[in-house]
């Protein structure tokens, strides 16, 4: 991408610019601690009630606005972290928080340059301004239905607001060492069911090659998804792309 002209690309390097480059990312879901009947108390002994050093939520306390923490986070296990120790009984044969689901999919940072090179149309108007991820290939585990062509209420359009709304609460970007910052608007994409969007403030999280990793999170539903993304290797043309 950094060698040709988007229109000389290939359609199979356009394939690799958009799942398995340094703006997109294959992942697999993870189940959310109390993700199902499991009896778990809602994380795992030891683990702090979340993400370490966290105190229940993300490192570094919460988010921009006031110190106030992204609701819903706290209490999600992820495999790896050192004192987690062994979780309670399983009784109801319910997938315990942390452990590997079997959905696999892509997270994308949608407004980087060359992945709009790639795609070759805009984002929503909605989304301007802002970086833009995608999370494509993984339900939202727990929701109801989105935008089903053949039911089209006013209940199912305010249940899936609710939905997105919900959504937007547990989905996050953090630079390594510095604050959380909230999505600001989230929408599904048209024709996808399985397919959001996730907008975030340029202005409350300026991004510069010096950045470590930048850490995407969201919880859809019952499935907690997670990528990393580093600026350094983000580059267009010389330039910062995202």
């Amino acid at each position: 991408w950094n060698k040709k002209a988007p229109a000389d690309w290939t359609s199979e390097e356009i394939d690799r610019l958009i799942t398995k480059s340094p703006w997109a990312k294959t992942v697999k879901a993870q189940y959310a601690s109390g993700a199902g009947n499991s009896g778990d108390g809602g994380g795992y002994p030891g683990g702090g009630g979340g993400y370490p050093g966290g105190g229940g939520g993300y490192p570094g306390g919460g988010g921009r606005s006031g110190g106030i923490g992204i609701p819903g986070i706290g209490g999600i296990g992820i495999p790896g972290i050192g004192g987690m120790g062994r979780g309670r009984g399983n009784s109801g044969g319910s997938p315990r928080g942390g452990a590997a689901s079997p959905y696999e999919g892509t997270v994308r940072w949608e407004s980087a340059r060359p992945v709009l090179d790639a795609m070759k149309s805009p984002l929503p108007e909605a989304f301007e301004g802002r970086y833009v991820i995608s999370v494509s290939g993984i339900p939202l585990m727990g929701g109801r239905s989105m935008g089903g062509e053949d039911d089209d209420s006013s209940a199912s359009r305010r249940q899936e607001q609710d939905d997105l709304d919900r959504l937007k609460g547990l989905s996050s970007l953090r630079p390594k060492g510095r604050d959380v910052v909230q999505a600001g608007v989230v929408a599904r994409q048209v024709g996808s069911g399985s397919s959001f969007l996730f907008g975030f403030s340029r202005e409350m999280l300026p991004l510069g090659t010096r950045d470590g990793d930048i850490v995407f999170t969201t919880q859809m539903g019952r499935l907690v998804v997670k990528a990393g993304f580093l600026p350094k290797e983000m580059l267009y043309h010389g330039e910062l792309a995202v």
